[in-house]
């Protein structure tokens, strides 16, 4: 049995003195069960505003309450909710949607994804939709819409057997995808996602973006597409791909034709041919900044390369961990990156390879740790293989790469400079160089023992 007390002060006003009554009610119940009522408050039109049960759960604007507690109506909270746990919420957190409809193969509001998003009505900033899809396998094609979040139960554990097609501010978000998704224009919002596409033709790419499109793609796992992982075709079509899983691309990881994304903190590992593929255009001109990744495991006795570039390409190549490619990074014809503090090494034949003038400035490689890039029978093996071009070489450690006892392999080789065409090395560590007729320009350089040695 329940007892409730409530302490009552009533002030009086008697000829101006001020009396104070203080007293206590206990109000207890004539029952011993969950169902019995111990206290009942009603308005004017007889109607139960509040009720409290012998078992404590309470009832306001709720006659027959479920939980300690229910109300029906806003709740106001000035001073925040406390958790069992200590949690002390203050503040409003999370998404409201105008609507939530969920797809199940039975037992949802609808059973197929296509249906759930057309009764979607007129979504907008200030009225979107949740579409929740239980976990199964879903046997169609998916058209997104705007401002609606498109949520599976699980990447595991939920399937879309079909295409996607995404939609400026929508989110794709916890789906198996097994056909790709198209991003022609527009910007969706694409994470926690398993997405392949092993179909032939045009669209056998893992996302395929064009026409300016600039989705976010953050941490999904991008594997086993015939084509690429990541396809960025077009000016503008400048995505974000941020902490992603991106491996086993028959073409490669990440292809940019034109576009200029920010490509950061993703592994890109055992991708056939290519890690990363950057091409640019005369106008046009390929742009990425490329940071903090791990691009490795691309075809390593043969053609594989961890970033490759050619023609206008100028990307910021920062701080990544290029490792047992064929070559790690291969700069060719017109293109002028800049190279600047990563780990290249254990690469079959090459940390870099560099052919390239630049088309309006010259190729910076500074402050890399180069080593153990040459393997017996490469082609042309060095730490950095220069071939009549001029990149700037600077501050960067450049030893160890032939492994073998006594190395006899070089750190640099730039022999097949020819005059005026020659890089200037200064400031870096290395131990055999193999030169041009005409030396290349540069000083304070040292071998690995700190002896002054010669460009």
């Amino acid at each position: 049995m329940k007892t409730i007390t409530a302490l009552f002060c009533m002030i009086l006003t008697i000829n101006g003195f001020i009396l104070e009554l203080y007293g206590q009610m206990d109000v207890k119940g004539k029952g011993s069960t969950g169902a019995t009522v111990t206290f009942v408050t009603k308005n004017n039109l007889n109607d139960t505003s509040m009720i409290i049960f012998d078992n404590g759960k309470i009832g306001i604007d709720s006659t027959n309450p479920v939980n300690q507690l229910e109300v029906k109506g806003v709740i106001g909270a000035s001073g925040g909710i406390k958790f069992g746990d200590g949690t002390l919420l203050t503040s409003a957190w999370g998404t409201t949607y105008f609507h939530v409809y969920t797809v199940a193969l039975s037992g949802g509001d609808f059973p197929s994804i296509g249906a759930a998003l057309a009764a979607c009505a007129s979504p907008s900033a200030s009225n979107t939709y949740l579409v929740r899809v239980m976990p199964g396998t879903y046997n169609e094609n998916v058209v997104c819409k705007k401002f609606v979040h498109l949520k599976g139960a699980g990447k595991y554990v939920t399937t879309i057997n079909g295409f996607v097609t995404g939609a400026d501010s929508c989110v794709i978000e916890d789906f198996y995808i097994t056909k790709g998704i198209i991003c022609s224009g527009t910007s969706p919002t694409i994470l926690h996602n398993i997405i392949t596409n092993k179909l032939t033709g045009d669209l056998i790419n893992g996302i395929h973006i064009t026409l300016a499109g600039r989705p976010w793609i953050k941490e999904n796992e991008i594997v086993s597409c015939h084509g690429w992982g990541i396809y960025c075709y077009g000016f503008g079509s400048d995505p974000w791909i941020i902490a992603n899983k991106i491996r086993f691309n028959t073409l490669g990881g990440i292809i940019c034709i034109n576009s200029s994304p920010l490509i950061s903190n993703n592994f890109i590992d055992s991708n056939k041919v290519y890690g990363i593929y950057l091409l640019g255009a005369l106008g046009t001109p390929a742009e990425p900044t490329i940071d903090d990744n791990v691009i490795g495991h691309t075809e390593y006795y043969s053609s594989g390369i961890g970033i490759h570039m050619e023609q206008y390409a100028e990307p910021r190549i920062i701080a990544n961990d290029i490792y047992l490619n064929g070559c790690g990074i291969y700069i060719k014809s017109n293109t002028q990156p800049s190279v600047i503090g990563n780990n290249i090494n254990y690469n079959y034949a090459a940390g870099i390879r560099c052919t390239s003038m630049g088309a309006s400035k010259r190729v910076v490689i500074t402050s890399n740790h180069i080593h153990s890039n040459i393997n017996p029978g490469a082609i042309s093996p060095a730490g950095i293989w220069v071939q009549n071009a001029n990149p700037m070489i600077t501050f960067n450690n450049i030893t160890q790469n032939d492994t073998s006892f006594p190395p006899t392999q070089p750190d640099i080789d730039y022999q097949t400079c020819v005059f005026p065409n020659l890089p200037m090395i200064s400031s870096n560590v290395f131990n055999i160089i193999l030169k041009s007729s005409t030396p290349a320009n540069g000083n304070y350089n040292v071998d690995s023992n700190g002896n002054p040695i010669a460009p």
